[in-house]
């Protein structure tokens, strides 16, 4: 962060501004993003006598915290609110884009080992979402006996649950995903089945993997924008 004494001499940028400053390690932002962050207390950028934003660096700078805090770790909006509160802004100075956008399920940490209350408050979910999770079984606990554990998978999948919840859409909307997800592997198994156990199995099923969700988006911004 600058010095109070350095306020007056940073650049004011409009929210378009910010908009193109952001948009290229960030492509889902949006001016309604921007403005849905402010009014949680995220960031407070000054007005112009006219009404209109400025931010200034810091402000920049806080949004791309906050936004990296989202992506890179899953955290809901309330944790990052804690965070602010407690000056816990351990890279919100950083301008180097992190080595990959989201974590993928090679990127899982296998040694993940919680109970149900350890990955609502990871995650933070309360049990009653963790409960509705895994009856629509987005959610699959580990069982050995009595005891009921949750690896590194449910963790991932248990934050973006959280994510999703922020932006309106509950356990019950995500189920869609799953069904897709066992129609997807149905297809993806038949397909690959004269490859099983071949050095090409593994590369060719990832690519597949890949290309199944580019289509996904490309499809479903057809459907939800036309052509633009």
């Amino acid at each position: 962060m600058s010095d109070a004494s350095d306020v007056s001499d940073q650049r004011r940028r409009s929210i378009g501004d910010v908009l193109a400053l952001l948009e290229d390690e960030f492509p889902d932002i949006s001016i309604s993003k921007i403005r849905y962050l402010e009014s949680q207390g995220l960031v407070s950028p000054s007005r112009a006598e006219s009404g209109y934003r400025q931010f200034d660096d810091d402000d920049v700078a806080l949004l791309r915290w906050v936004l990296r805090q989202q992506r890179d770790h899953f955290l809901p909006l309330r944790v990052i609110r804690d965070k602010l509160l407690a000056g816990d802004l351990d890279d919100q100075t950083s301008t180097a884009a992190p080595a990959s956008r989201r974590p993928s399920p090679a990127a899982i940490d296998t040694t993940v080992s919680l109970d149900a209350d350890e990955l609502a408050r990871a995650a933070g979910l309360d049990p009653t979402q963790v409960e509705e999770l895994e009856s629509y079984r987005l959610l699959e606990p580990i069982r050995v006996g009595r005891t009921v554990r949750y690896d590194g998978s449910a963790l991932l999948m248990a934050r973006l649950a959280a994510r999703f919840a922020e932006l309106g859409m509950e356990a019950r909307h995500l189920r869609m995903y799953k069904v897709a997800a066992d129609r997807e592997a149905g297809v993806l198994a038949q397909l690959m089945a004269p490859l099983v156990g071949s050095d090409e199995a593994d590369d060719r099923l990832r690519e597949l993997v890949d290309l199944g969700g580019d289509v996904r988006a490309l499809l479903l911004r057809r459907e939800l924008h036309g052509d633009q």
